[in-house]
């Protein structure tokens, strides 16, 4: 499930954000100077010997310092959300701070030479702190509450975190050295809890609200997905052959069509077209068949348009010709997937739930409304700290 391995990837790399510190919490709380790790010393950039402090973690607009306490930085609204949903500058800051480290991108030098490419990594960082917020609309939207037992374990969780310090003072600092609050570390244990419960409503079993019956479920699996074998040869197929030293992309796309003509030719003469097909993808390229020796089974939008289309056209048994997508030329057989389905019920039935649960909730993500608030559109990079 994509969407919990986000959060899971958040809330973890929020938890090891203050769990480093433990090592150096009994130093710093033994020094009264160094508790505070909003500022430290640095030179200025006029090239003399005097020394400045950095900016305390927050957010700044045009040098001047923004009050951050109880500023919503996106508001989601859409049907079946009574309440506005509120994310506060504080969770959208330390999503921000986790994906300049993410991808590398904390050196100051490297958004001197390409500040153009800001917009896009805010655009990252937007659906980011948007997406995390499925578990709170669909608890509007199905009235899934916290009980006393969600609680319990919200408050064993973050007592967790406190014991797995030598004391709490050695917790708060490294709350405080890592940038995070006790309250935003809860928000967010809290979110994954209620993310859980409403998955487990809406798709964790078998007579989850959302999900149907088994026999329900094995026709959607007969009349709206497809298993094939497939052979890819791509458009680059021979560009590290030494005869292709210095030829053209159209001249690697012309070798690569050939070659995937051979082997249909080749395939159409054998005398048993399945395991020709079978034999020819373990060794081509990106088919991904090592990994899926039985095929691939897939539903609508889940290939490229062009693989997607001729693969449901095909009849069970049916060999394709040379189908053209932008990454090369396939050839593709159709399995049978009635036995297939009722032999890997299990394995199937959990990648059907979380296809059918991820594009739910990219549908309902889809049909919110996102409001920013009116420091969004002119952020930089150094306004938020």
């Amino acid at each position: 499930m994509n969407k919990f391995l986000k959060l899971l990837a958040f809330i973890m790399a929020l938890v090891i954000a203050v769990s480093c510190f433990a090592s150096c919490g009994d130093t710093a709380t033994d020094e009264d100077d160094t508790s505070d790790s909003t500022t430290s010393d640095s030179t200025d950039t006029t090239g003399d010997d005097s020394e400045t402090e950095t900016l305390a973690a927050g957010l700044y607009i045009d040098g001047e310092s923004i009050d951050t306490e109880n500023l919503v930085m996106l508001t989601i609204t859409g049907d079946g959300i009574d309440e506005p949903i509120e994310v506060m500058f504080d969770e959208y800051r330390y999503m921000y701070m986790y994906l300049l480290s993410y991808y590398g991108l904390t050196d100051d030098s490297y958004w001197e030479n390409n500040e153009s490419l800001f917009e896009t990594f805010m655009t990252i960082v937007d659906y980011y702190v948007e997406d995390q917020q499925w578990g709170a609309i669909l608890a509007q939207m199905y009235d899934i509450e916290l009980d006393d037992d969600d609680y319990a374990e919200i408050e064993e969780i973050m007592q967790e975190e406190v014991d797995s310090f030598d004391s709490e003072d050695e917790f708060n600092y490294a709350l405080e050295a890592s940038g995070i609050t006790y309250d935003l570390l809860e928000r967010v244990i809290t979110q994954s809890v209620l993310c859980e419960k409403v998955y487990q409503v809406l798709y964790g079993d078998q007579g989850a609200i959302l999900l149907g019956t088994e026999d329900e479920i094995k026709e959607d699996l007969q009349n709206d997905y497809v298993r094939v074998y497939h052979v890819l040869i791509t458009n680059d197929h021979f560009a590290d052959d030494e005869e292709y030293a210095d030829a053209t992309d159209e001249e690697l796309q012309a070798a690569a069509l050939a070659y995937a003509e051979e082997i249909l030719a080749a395939i159409q003469a054998s005398d048993d077209i399945e395991a020709a097909v079978y034999e020819y993808a373990q060794d081509a390229d990106d088919s991904g068949m090592v990994d899926n020796e039985a095929g691939y089974m897939f539903t609508y939008g889940d290939m490229v348009e062009d693989f997607e289309n001729a693969s449901f056209a095909l009849e069970v048994g049916e060999l394709s010709g040379i189908v053209e997508s932008v990454y090369g030329y396939h050839i593709i057989y159709r399995l049978e997937q009635d036995e297939y389905i009722e032999e890997n019920w299990d394995d199937l039935l959990s990648d059907y739930i979380s296809i059918e649960f991820n594009n739910y909730v990219d549908e309902v993500l889809e049909n919110c409304t996102m409001t920013y608030n009116e420091y969004h559109d002119i952020l930089t990079y150094g306004c938020i700290q």
